[in-house]
C-alpha cells in the first residue's frame, strides 16, 4: 500500500502513476484528484486545515508493506518576510510539515512494529540554503530534514526495526510551483531571473524523472541515512 499526499499534479501525480503502473495500490490524500485507475482510491482533505487532517483514517493494513510519501507542499507568497501575513506563514508550515507529521503519527500508532514501513517527506535544497523571499518555505523544509532524522532515531529506540524515515530533496522540477516563481516580480524576489534561466536552459527535472529516481532510492538502494538528494541518484 502506497499513501501519497498531493497526487493531483506534478511530482505527486507522477509518483502515484509510477506505482500504479507497477501494480501497487495507491491512496491519494488531498483536495483534488485527477487519477482514474482501479488501484487508486482517494481521501479528500484540505491539508492546510489541521482539523480536517485529524479526521483522516486508514483501512486495516496489518499484513501489507506500507509506504507513506508526504509530497504535498506549497511555496506560499514570495516576498520579504516583514511583508507577509502571519496566517500565510502558518499555512506553509501546516502543509509542508505539520500535515505530514500528523498523518505519520496516525500510521505509526496503527501499524504493528513488525510491519515493513517506509516514510518519505519531500524536502528541498531550499531547506539547506537561505533564499530571500522564501523564509517560510526554507524554514519548513529545513524542519522536515531534522524532523525525519528525529523520527528515525525514535522509532529505532522503540523497536520498529523494519522502518525507514527519509527526507528527500528532488532537485529543481518543472512544476506549477516553478511557473509561479518565474511570474514573481523582481521587487519581491531578487533571484527570479535565475529561476527563469533554469527553464530556458532546460535545467528542470521532469516529475516523471523524479518519480523514477525516488523509486530507485526507496526500493533498490541501501538506506543508510535519512537525508537524501535525488541529484545524487542516476537512472
Amino acid at each position: 500500500m502506497v499513501i501519497i499526499t498531493g497526487t493531483s499534479r506534478g511530482i505527486g501525480k507522477a509518483i502515484a502513476e509510477n506505482y500504479l503502473n507497477l501494480g501497487e495500490k495507491v491512496i491519494g490524500i488531498g483536495r483534488n484528484h485527477t487519477i482514474s485507475h482501479p488501484g487508486y482510491s482517494s481521501i479528500h482533505c484540505d491539508l492546510s486545515n489541521p482539523g480536517l487532517v485529524e479526521l483522516i483514517s486508514f483501512p486495516d493494513m496489518d499484513n501489507e508493506k506500507v509506504i507513506f510519501i508526504h509530497n504535498a507542499g506549497i511555496l506560499g507568497k514570495v516576498d520579504y518576510f516583514e511583508k507577509l501575513d502571519p496566517q500565510e506563514i502558518a499555512k506553509v508550515m501546516q502543509v509542508n510539515l505539520f500535515a505530514g507529521a500528523a498523518i505519520l503519527q496516525k500510521l505509526l500508532q496503527q501499524l504493528p512494529k513488525t510491519t515493513s514501513f517506509k516514510c518519505v517527506f519531500i524536502s528541498s535544497g531550499a531547506g539547506k540554503t537561505p533564499i530571500a523571499s522564501w523564509a517560510s518555505y526554507c524554514a519548513s523544509k529545513a524542519a522536515v530534514d531534522l524532523f525525519c532524522q528525529t523520527i528515525q532515531l525514535e522509532e529505532q529506540q522503540l523497536g520498529r526495526t523494519n522502518f525507514h524515515c527519509l527526507s528527500v530533496a528532488p532537485g529543481v522540477v518543472d512544476t506549477d510551483m516553478q511557473a509561479a516563481i518565474r511570474d514573481t516580480k523582481q521587487t519581491s524576489f531578487s533571484e527570479v531571473d535565475r529561476f527563469k534561466e533554469y527553464k530556458h536552459s532546460n535545467q528542470l527535472y521532469s516529475p516523471e524523472l523524479v518519480a523514477g529516481k525516488l523509486f530507485k532510492l526507496v526500493h533498490e538502494m541501501p538506506l543508510e541515512q535519512v537525508v537524501y538528494s535525488l541529484r545524487d541518484i542516476d537512472l
